[in-house]
Protein backbone atom coordinates (compact mmCIF):
# COMPACT_ATOMS: atom_id res chain seq x y z
CA UNK A 1 0.00 0.00 0.00
CA UNK A 2 2.55 2.31 0.61
CA UNK A 3 4.53 1.38 -2.59
CA UNK A 4 1.31 2.29 -4.58
CA UNK A 5 1.13 5.81 -2.62
CA UNK A 6 4.71 6.77 -3.49
CA UNK A 7 3.83 5.82 -7.01
CA UNK A 8 0.49 7.87 -6.79
CA UNK A 9 2.20 11.26 -5.62
CA UNK A 10 4.96 10.53 -8.12
CA UNK A 11 2.63 10.36 -10.38
CA UNK A 12 1.14 13.61 -9.40
CA UNK A 13 4.64 15.52 -9.19
CA UNK A 14 5.17 14.42 -13.07
CA UNK A 15 2.04 15.58 -14.13
CA UNK A 16 1.87 19.19 -11.93
CA UNK A 17 5.49 19.28 -13.49
CA UNK A 18 4.81 18.98 -17.04
CA UNK A 19 1.54 21.52 -16.54
CA UNK A 20 4.33 24.10 -14.86
CA UNK A 21 6.60 23.36 -17.93
CA UNK A 22 4.05 23.85 -20.80
CA UNK A 23 2.59 27.05 -19.04
CA UNK A 24 6.25 28.25 -19.09
CA UNK A 25 6.72 26.99 -22.70
CA UNK A 26 3.93 28.97 -23.73
CA UNK A 27 4.72 32.42 -22.25
CA UNK A 28 8.28 32.24 -23.87
CA UNK A 29 7.47 30.51 -27.41
CA UNK A 30 5.59 32.70 -29.37
CA UNK A 31 4.92 29.71 -31.97
CA UNK A 32 3.22 27.76 -29.63
CA UNK A 33 0.75 30.76 -28.10
CA UNK A 34 -2.33 28.94 -29.97
CA UNK A 35 -2.55 26.21 -26.98
CA UNK A 36 -3.01 29.03 -24.16
CA UNK A 37 -6.92 29.02 -24.33
CA UNK A 38 -6.62 25.12 -23.50
CA UNK A 39 -4.25 26.10 -20.57
CA UNK A 40 -6.64 28.81 -19.99
CA UNK A 41 -10.00 26.15 -19.89
CA UNK A 42 -8.27 24.06 -17.06
CA UNK A 43 -8.33 20.89 -19.50
CA UNK A 44 -6.43 17.57 -18.50
CA UNK A 45 -2.76 17.34 -18.97
CA UNK A 46 -3.39 14.55 -21.18
CA UNK A 47 -5.24 16.64 -23.97
CA UNK A 48 -2.81 19.93 -23.71
CA UNK A 49 -0.06 17.36 -24.50
CA UNK A 50 -1.53 16.16 -27.21
CA UNK A 51 -2.18 19.82 -28.29
CA UNK A 52 1.61 19.95 -27.46
CA UNK A 53 2.31 17.76 -30.03
CA UNK A 54 0.29 18.80 -32.41
CA UNK A 55 1.50 22.61 -32.36
CA UNK A 56 5.38 20.33 -32.67
CA UNK A 57 3.90 18.43 -35.36
CA UNK A 58 3.04 21.69 -37.59
CA UNK A 59 5.91 24.07 -36.80
CA UNK A 60 9.07 22.12 -36.08
CA UNK A 61 8.19 18.54 -38.04
CA UNK A 62 9.54 18.99 -42.10
CA UNK A 63 6.24 20.21 -43.75
CA UNK A 64 7.77 20.71 -47.11
CA UNK A 65 5.52 20.64 -50.02
CA UNK A 66 5.53 17.23 -52.54
CA UNK A 67 6.56 17.67 -55.59
CA UNK A 68 4.19 18.53 -58.85
CA UNK A 69 2.48 15.63 -60.02
CA UNK A 70 3.02 16.53 -63.89
CA UNK A 71 0.55 13.85 -65.17
CA UNK A 72 -2.20 15.53 -63.00
CA UNK A 73 -1.06 19.24 -63.63
CA UNK A 74 -3.32 20.21 -61.32
CA UNK A 75 -4.00 23.94 -60.49
CA UNK A 76 -2.58 23.51 -57.17
CA UNK A 77 1.00 21.90 -58.64
CA UNK A 78 0.83 25.09 -60.92
CA UNK A 79 0.79 27.41 -58.25
CA UNK A 80 3.50 25.52 -56.18
CA UNK A 81 6.08 26.35 -58.96
CA UNK A 82 4.82 29.27 -60.49
CA UNK A 83 3.18 30.94 -57.42
CA UNK A 84 5.33 29.88 -54.83
CA UNK A 85 4.40 32.73 -51.83
CA UNK A 86 2.35 31.84 -49.50
CA UNK A 87 -1.24 33.86 -48.56
CA UNK A 88 1.23 35.86 -46.16
CA UNK A 89 3.88 37.19 -48.72
CA UNK A 90 4.00 39.18 -51.74
CA UNK A 91 6.95 39.64 -54.33
CA UNK A 92 6.88 39.82 -58.29
CA UNK A 93 8.18 36.40 -58.25
CA UNK A 94 4.31 34.38 -59.48
CA UNK A 95 3.76 34.04 -62.45
CA UNK A 96 0.23 33.68 -62.56
CA UNK A 97 -2.91 34.93 -61.11
CA UNK A 98 -5.10 33.64 -59.48
CA UNK A 99 -9.32 34.30 -59.98
CA UNK A 100 -11.53 34.90 -56.65
CA UNK A 101 -13.26 31.40 -55.67
CA UNK A 102 -16.78 32.51 -57.64
CA UNK A 103 -17.23 30.08 -60.53
CA UNK A 104 -19.21 26.50 -60.51
CA UNK A 105 -18.30 23.98 -62.80
CA UNK A 106 -21.30 23.01 -65.49
CA UNK A 107 -19.39 21.31 -68.18
CA UNK A 108 -18.43 17.67 -69.08
CA UNK A 109 -14.90 18.36 -68.38
CA UNK A 110 -13.88 20.61 -65.20
CA UNK A 111 -10.40 20.65 -66.13
CA UNK A 112 -9.49 22.67 -69.47
CA UNK A 113 -7.13 25.07 -70.47
CA UNK A 114 -5.74 27.28 -73.59
CA UNK A 115 -5.15 30.26 -74.84
CA UNK A 116 -7.79 32.95 -73.82
CA UNK A 117 -10.23 34.72 -76.32
CA UNK A 118 -12.50 37.27 -74.80
CA UNK A 119 -16.02 38.92 -75.07
CA UNK A 120 -17.75 42.11 -72.75
CA UNK A 121 -20.87 41.98 -72.92
CA UNK A 122 -24.09 42.81 -70.53
CA UNK A 123 -26.91 40.49 -70.73
CA UNK A 124 -27.07 40.02 -74.32
CA UNK A 125 -24.98 37.30 -76.22
CA UNK A 126 -24.31 37.96 -79.74
CA UNK A 127 -20.77 38.12 -79.55
CA UNK A 128 -20.45 34.86 -77.62
CA UNK A 129 -22.09 33.10 -80.42
CA UNK A 130 -20.23 34.72 -82.98
CA UNK A 131 -16.92 33.99 -81.03
CA UNK A 132 -17.58 30.11 -80.87
CA UNK A 133 -18.60 29.62 -84.08
CA UNK A 134 -15.06 30.00 -85.49
CA UNK A 135 -12.52 27.27 -84.70
CA UNK A 136 -11.60 27.26 -80.76
CA UNK A 137 -7.97 25.60 -82.11
CA UNK A 138 -7.73 24.77 -78.18
CA UNK A 139 -8.35 28.26 -76.95
CA UNK A 140 -10.71 28.99 -73.76
CA UNK A 141 -13.11 32.03 -74.20
CA UNK A 142 -13.74 34.07 -71.73
CA UNK A 143 -17.06 35.95 -71.28
CA UNK A 144 -17.42 39.63 -68.91
CA UNK A 145 -21.10 39.71 -68.68
CA UNK A 146 -20.58 41.96 -65.90
CA UNK A 147 -21.73 39.20 -63.12
CA UNK A 148 -25.28 39.79 -64.30
CA UNK A 149 -27.75 36.69 -62.79
CA UNK A 150 -31.05 38.15 -64.55
CA UNK A 151 -30.49 36.15 -67.56
CA UNK A 152 -28.24 33.05 -69.07
CA UNK A 153 -25.33 34.14 -71.80
CA UNK A 154 -24.47 30.79 -72.91
CA UNK A 155 -27.14 27.73 -74.23
CA UNK A 156 -26.59 23.95 -74.71
CA UNK A 157 -26.60 24.36 -78.37
CA UNK A 158 -24.07 27.31 -78.41
CA UNK A 159 -22.27 24.75 -75.77
CA UNK A 160 -22.53 22.06 -78.30
CA UNK A 161 -20.93 24.18 -80.94
CA UNK A 162 -18.33 25.51 -79.35
CA UNK A 163 -17.58 21.58 -78.33
CA UNK A 164 -17.77 20.34 -81.89
CA UNK A 165 -15.35 23.87 -83.02
CA UNK A 166 -12.98 22.67 -80.68
CA UNK A 167 -12.99 25.28 -78.12
CA UNK A 168 -11.59 23.33 -74.59
CA UNK A 169 -13.53 26.17 -72.30
CA UNK A 170 -15.85 28.70 -71.30
CA UNK A 171 -15.54 31.00 -68.57
CA UNK A 172 -18.91 33.06 -68.00
CA UNK A 173 -19.30 35.79 -65.59
CA UNK A 174 -22.92 35.48 -65.55
CA UNK A 175 -25.28 32.58 -66.00
CA UNK A 176 -25.82 30.01 -68.44
CA UNK A 177 -29.24 27.83 -68.94
CA UNK A 178 -29.37 24.06 -69.86
CA UNK A 179 -26.82 22.95 -67.32
CA UNK A 180 -27.85 19.65 -67.87
CA UNK A 181 -27.43 19.04 -71.11
CA UNK A 182 -23.81 20.70 -71.17
CA UNK A 183 -22.65 18.68 -68.27
CA UNK A 184 -22.66 15.90 -70.77
CA UNK A 185 -20.41 17.77 -73.30
CA UNK A 186 -16.81 17.36 -74.12
CA UNK A 187 -16.28 20.88 -72.71
CA UNK A 188 -15.03 22.81 -69.58
CA UNK A 189 -17.86 25.15 -68.48
CA UNK A 190 -17.19 27.48 -65.80
CA UNK A 191 -20.29 30.31 -64.81
CA UNK A 192 -21.76 32.16 -61.63
CA UNK A 193 -25.05 30.21 -61.54
CA UNK A 194 -27.96 29.05 -63.80
CA UNK A 195 -30.82 31.08 -65.01
CA UNK A 196 -33.42 29.83 -67.74
CA UNK A 197 -34.12 33.29 -69.13
CA UNK A 198 -32.84 34.11 -72.48
CA UNK A 199 -30.10 37.00 -72.83
CA UNK A 200 -31.04 40.05 -74.90
CA UNK A 201 -29.76 41.05 -78.61
CA UNK A 202 -29.43 44.54 -78.39
CA UNK A 203 -26.12 45.55 -78.24
CA UNK A 204 -23.24 43.45 -79.60
CA UNK A 205 -20.96 43.92 -77.07
CA UNK A 206 -16.74 43.91 -77.28
CA UNK A 207 -14.48 41.46 -78.70
CA UNK A 208 -10.96 40.92 -77.96
CA UNK A 209 -11.01 43.05 -75.13
CA UNK A 210 -9.07 43.31 -71.88
CA UNK A 211 -11.46 42.16 -69.32
CA UNK A 212 -11.30 42.01 -65.55
CA UNK A 213 -12.98 39.15 -64.01
CA UNK A 214 -13.09 37.71 -59.99
CA UNK A 215 -10.44 40.29 -59.33
CA UNK A 216 -7.67 39.42 -62.20
CA UNK A 217 -7.16 41.50 -65.18
CA UNK A 218 -7.74 39.00 -68.38
CA UNK A 219 -6.12 39.77 -71.96
CA UNK A 220 -6.35 38.45 -74.97
CA UNK A 221 -3.53 36.15 -75.95
CA UNK A 222 -3.13 35.28 -72.35
CA UNK A 223 -3.30 31.56 -71.00
CA UNK A 224 -5.96 30.24 -68.58
CA UNK A 225 -5.83 26.87 -67.07
CA UNK A 226 -8.52 25.69 -65.00
CA UNK A 227 -9.89 23.05 -62.82
CA UNK A 228 -12.43 22.07 -59.45
CA UNK A 229 -9.42 23.87 -57.68
CA UNK A 230 -9.94 27.45 -59.40
CA UNK A 231 -8.53 29.31 -62.25
CA UNK A 232 -5.61 30.97 -63.09
CA UNK A 233 -4.23 33.16 -65.37
CA UNK A 234 -0.70 33.57 -66.84
CA UNK A 235 1.30 35.53 -69.40
CA UNK A 236 3.05 32.95 -71.12
CA UNK A 237 2.26 29.33 -71.37
CA UNK A 238 3.22 27.18 -67.81
CA UNK A 239 4.74 23.55 -68.33
CA UNK A 240 4.94 21.55 -65.40
CA UNK A 241 7.19 18.92 -67.11
CA UNK A 242 9.98 21.69 -68.15
CA UNK A 243 9.69 22.70 -64.72
CA UNK A 244 9.96 19.32 -63.26
CA UNK A 245 13.52 18.32 -65.36
CA UNK A 246 14.85 21.35 -64.40
CA UNK A 247 14.79 20.58 -60.90
CA UNK A 248 16.01 16.92 -61.24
Amino acid sequence: VLFLLICFRFTLFISENVSTMIASILRKDCKLRCLRPTLAAGLDNNLILENLFGVFQRHFVDSSTPPPDNSRAGIADLCDIFHPESVDETSSSKQLEIMDPIFRDYGGKTRFSGMVSTVKCFENNPLVREALEEPGEGRVLVVDGGGSLRCALLGDQIAQMAADHGWKGVIVNGCIRDSEDISTMNIGVKALNTYPLKSAKRDPGLRDVPVIIAGVQVRPGNYLYADKDGVVVSKKPLCLKEVIKQTK
